[in-house]
């Protein structure tokens, strides 16, 4: 891919320059979410225990994953909004310092996951089978966290510059090469949970490969460098990092502690079987919802560079075309989960009462999925807009100052459907505050940003 097949981000044509951006990054995203699905279909027909410890691994490597997106986020913003500005400088900068922040960051969660993996899960309820399965793809997993992180900034670097598709192609070739090792290191070499582990590493390393090489020859408009860095104003390259950064990593931190309380309410009100079928349930869900951030990930760019050019009319443009995509997909996914749950279950388990269980539960989660497509575009526009309090309002409601609550009473009261009619709920209500705070305004962009 040469330099000059770049989309232009200014390119008239919003609609159509809003599907090039955005459909690689949802290709990109929704084969991270097919990537998990195999992965538990191969595990949940290894052992039901090596599902359920996989699943109680989740919240620790959600933290991974909110460092990774507080980084790439603020890099891809900054970039946009660079590019916007016609300021070649900029971008490179803030792409350099998100990547040493990935390289500093990983090391000290690396160290922290090898040395306290085991008190982690025992606060998450593990015990038994499901703690041993859990703890050996803990130690394996949060030993490469660095490799995590550099593999998420890449991906935001190379979508903030408007190149979603080499994104895409990467996350593409990382889930064949895991998609293959999965069920050769699993069953052909009896690896187990431990085999799972190792291919998601091994896949993560090809993925490097690749963003190594694209840097290298400089196959996007964005070149990170350590000269980048040495050019640095410390004092105001941080402050973006620190506005957007911490807020979104604060949201998937958010999700992660209410992640874990679900899960150790499953473990608490539900048998090991039913904690694979929400396993499962939740597996399906996000296989929904990841498209919908992709196709927001992948357009943001586009408000952002509105945003940096000060174009109120374009970046309202914009945002209506990404929130009648993501609104329409997301309905339809939910009609589709509600109507044939025990047909997407029944590909993952072949016990006739868990498929009814998990039928069940995707059919009270179909509603959060009916949600999504209409609060996560309006988070993007906010976070484009560099209005970095509004987007941290809605980004941390639904699993977070909502959803904690919820999943703390509603188990209590209706036992395992409270463990689902939680983020259900949370969704309505996170969409609602969402529509309240884009009316409340009568323009998306600074008074200051439109006079620049």
């Amino acid at each position: 891919m040469r330099k000059r097949e770049l989309p232009d981000l200014s390119d008239p044509a919003i609609m159509r320059l809003i599907l090039r951006l955005a459909l690689p990054s949802v290709a990109g995203l929704s084969i991270n979410a097919i990537n998990q699905v195999v992965d538990a279909f191969f595990v949940s027909h290894y052992a039901l225990s090596a599902m359920a410890g996989v699943t109680l691994s989740i919240p620790c490597f959600m933290l991974v994953g909110a460092i990774g997106h507080g980084l790439g986020l603020t890099a891809s913003t900054e970039i946009g909004r660079a590019l916007g500005r016609g300021n070649s400088y900029d971008a490179p900068r803030a792409a350099s310092l998100a990547l040493g922040l990935a390289v500093i960051f990983g090391i000290v969660v690396a160290i922290l996951i090898t040395l306290f993996h085991g008190p982690i899960l025992y606060a998450l309820g593990a015990s038994g089978n499901v703690f041993d399965e859990a703890a050996i793809y803990m130690r394996i997993l949060g030993a490469c966290s660095v490799l995590v992180l550099l593999q998420i900034v890449c991906d935001f670097i190379a979508i903030g510059e408007g190149n979603s598709r080499f994104s895409m192609y990467t996350l593409i070739g990382s889930f064949g090469l895991n998609m293959t090792l999965d069920p050769i290191l699993i069953f052909g070499f009896d690896m187990g949970i431990a085999g799972a582990a190792w291919a998601t590493v091994i896949s993560q390393v090809a993925a490097l490969c690749a963003y190594i090489y694209y840097f290298h020859k400089r196959l996007g408009r964005v070149h990170p460098s350590l000269s980048a860095l040495r050019q640095l104003n410390w004092s105001k390259a941080f402050y973006p990092f620190a506005k957007l950064g911490i807020p979104a990593s604060t949201t998937t931190i958010l999700a992660s502690v209410c992640f874990a309380i679900l899960m150790q309410a499953a473990t608490m009100y539900g048998t090991e079987d039913e904690l694979a079928g929400l396993a499962i349930s939740l597996r399906i869900v996000l296989l929904a919802i990841l498209p919908i951030i992709g196709f927001c990930l992948g357009a943001q760019p586009i408000m952002s560079y509105a945003a940096g050019a000060g174009n109120q009319r374009r970046f309202d443009e914009v945002f209506k075309g990404i929130i009648l995509y993501c609104a329409g997909f997301s309905l339809s996914c939910a009609l589709v989960s509600f109507l044939f749950g025990d047909v997407l279950i029944s590909a993952f388990v072949d016990d006739a009462d868990l498929v009814k269980f998990g039928s069940h539960l995707l059919d009270i989660l179909a509603i959060q999925i009916a949600f999504v497509g209409i609060y996560q575009p309006i988070i993007s526009r906010f976070q484009a807009a560099n209005n970095a309090r509004c987007a941290a309002m809605i980004s941390m409601a639904p699993q977070g100052y909502i959803q904690i609550p919820l999943a703390l009473l509603l188990p209590m009261t209706m036992g395992f459907n409270g463990i689902v009619a939680a983020p259900a709920l949370a969704a309505g209500l996170t969409t609602l505050l969402a529509i309240f705070l884009t009316f409340s305004g009568t323009r998306s962009l600074p008074i200051k940003e439109l006079s620049s």
